[in-house]
């Protein structure tokens, strides 16, 4: 008897990748990012973009926009590099961008 054929492929990064931002896809929020992100996303920036889905999948419901204000002021409060928020000020229209900006902040302050 022969080994079924999908028995020994192996997922590549980048289907591993795939995967865990189809994984996240729980909530109308992050559906929504996706449909917003997903042509600018590239293999070096997938994980931070699940770790964008899981945050919205965690803040979603009706106060979404509210928890997006405030988990972006928290980011603010805690980085150095005002003239990033300065610059991003005119695009943030919408909780999905606010959260982007707010991990955006993290990532540089954790750097």
């Amino acid at each position: 008897m022969s080994t079924p054929e999908y028995a020994t492929a192996v997922l590549t990064e980048v289907d591993t990748l795939e995967l865990a931002a189809l994984a996240e896809l729980r909530s109308p929020e992050a559906v929504a990012a996706f449909e917003m992100l997903h042509s600018s996303i590239r293999p070096e920036t997938a994980a931070r973009f699940v770790e964008l889905l899981a945050i919205i999948n965690e803040l979603s419901g009706p106060d979404f926009a509210v928890a997006a204000s405030l988990d972006l002021l928290a980011a603010v409060d805690n980085s150095t590099d005002l003239a990033l928020v300065v610059g991003a000020a005119p695009t943030l229209d919408d909780p999905i961008t606010a959260l982007a900006l707010a991990q955006l902040l993290r990532t540089i302050h954790q750097d």
